[in-house]
């Protein structure tokens, strides 16, 4: 139960994170192709969240068998 909760908490914090620089990004008076570069590492932050605090953690956990989802 802690597991399923630690992954829903990290999800909010990226889909959090990744919407916050959205919005700080629209903002700002940048030429296009700086924003576009922008929204690419936003995409990159909120992809290396999820795969190193979510899909990294879940995959350790079911290998060593410590994943218990009943």
């Amino acid at each position: 139960m802690d597991t399923i909760i630690q992954i829903v908490v990290w999800l909010l914090i990226a889909g959090f994170v990744f919407w916050a620089l959205k919005q700080i990004v629209a903002l700002i008076p940048l030429d296009a192709m700086f924003k576009q570069v922008i929204d690419v590492l936003i995409v990159i932050l909120a992809a290396a969240i999820i795969l190193f605090k979510v899909i990294i953690p879940l995959l350790h956990m079911l290998g060593s068998g410590t994943l218990h989802l009943t």
